[in-house]
């Protein structure tokens, strides 16, 4: 299956399905450690005692970017459940922060009590063995990490900042489907630590009055050490996330409009286009300069490998296209990247990580 709306700053890459579920989670390096290797990360919603993942055929979603920005643009409708849920995801253009920003609208005439679940299904280094996932109290964080690799979640809801509404349990052993079946009942059992192989759901539970609508936010702070990816937490706390998101959406119209390009002369659609492509090719590019074929772990049950490498041949026609478009700078990276592995013969092999430069 193709990925959809990806959202990456060239170190961090999240993407997901056609059923709005996170299936890639890329850091440090694009197409390099995928922690989550392709497990779903399921969206629930808990509303007048009745229970809903969005992947069911209750929800219409519409999934979009908003215009030249590498910002989603997600649409969530449930009309048995009458809500409506409208959502932006962005990777900070700058930081390894991934930003969920949520606004609930009520289509009811009665107020109601809401409950969102987010669930995360980790497989840290791409493999479930010896991950660890805890409540931080004193923070109210919530944690997964196995060595030089953590995943800090937090959240804004009820006008506060802080998750006080979790569930941390074992996955795949004795019979146990996942912690995310906590969440059908719309209670969490706050069990505070796991290890082995784990999962964790936490719950944003807000109310909201008769056709009206409450903004929530969720995020997860990247970092190769606690105190990194808790000094990123305290950035977001410190600037809020919604600055994140305004100041992320402007460095991406900025950056598609950098050129003085004549696109007057295209049709609409053909120059929407354009400016969609040059940031959907940006979500595949490492910082490194890397310029990977695909990011999507589905062709791991055919082929047993994935297209996550660098192919010199198809990065090189990807290159000269963002030289033509006036991206030389990231052109540049790619071929410093092939000069970097050039064998001492001359030639170029069949495909690279992007580990090959950096190691």
């Amino acid at each position: 299956m193709p990925r959809d709306i990806p959202v990456s700053n060239g170190s961090l890459l999240v993407a997901f399905d056609k059923n709005y579920r996170i299936r890639e989670f890329f850091f440090p390096y694009v197409g390099e450690e995928n922690h989550t290797s392709g497990n779903p990360f399921k969206i629930g919603v808990w509303i007048d005692r009745k229970f809903s993942w969005i992947d069911e055929e209750s929800w219409d979603i519409k999934m979009r970017y908003l215009d030249e920005t590498m910002v989603t643009d997600v649409e969530l409708i449930n009309q048995d459940l009458k809500i409506r849920l409208c959502v932006n995801d962005l990777v900070d253009f700058h930081e390894n922060i991934y930003i969920k920003k949520i606004v609930a609208h009520n289509l009811d005439s009665r107020k109601r009590d809401l409950r969102i679940f987010l669930c995360h299904d980790f497989d840290i280094k791409g493999n479930e063995i010896g991950d660890t996932a805890v409540y931080r109290p004193n923070e109210e964080v919530l944690v997964h990490y196995k060595g030089d690799r953590y995943f800090l979640i937090n959240g804004f809801y009820n006008g506060r900042y802080g998750l006080d509404y979790y569930a941390i349990g074992s996955k795949g052993k004795q019979g146990l489907e996942g912690t995310w079946k906590d969440a059908e009942d719309g209670v969490l059992g706050c069990n505070a630590i796991e290890q082995g192989s784990v999962d964790s759901v936490i719950g944003l539970n807000v109310n909201v009055d008769e056709n009206s609508s409450e903004t929530l936010y969720y995020w997860i702070s990247v970092g190769k050490n606690y105190n990194e990816a808790c000094q990123l937490n305290h950035l977001i706390l410190e600037k809020t996330p919604e600055q994140l998101l305004i100041r992320t959406k402007n460095y991406w119209k900025l950056w598609c409009n950098k050129e003085d390009l004549e696109l007057g002369i295209l049709p609409e659609k053909i120059a929407f286009l354009y400016k969609k492509s040059l940031l959907i090719l940006r979500t595949q590019i490492d910082n490194s300069g890397g310029i990977l074929a695909a990011n999507d772990s589905d062709v791991m049950q055919y082929n047993r490998d994935t297209y996550s490498y660098i192919w010199p041949r198809d990065g090189a026609l990807v290159a000269h296209s963002l030289d033509l478009a006036g991206y030389i700078m990231l052109a540049g990276r790619f071929y410093n990247f092939c000069n970097e592995v050039l064998e001492n013969e001359g030639y170029l092999l069949h495909k690279y990580t992007p580990l090959e430069k950096c190691g």
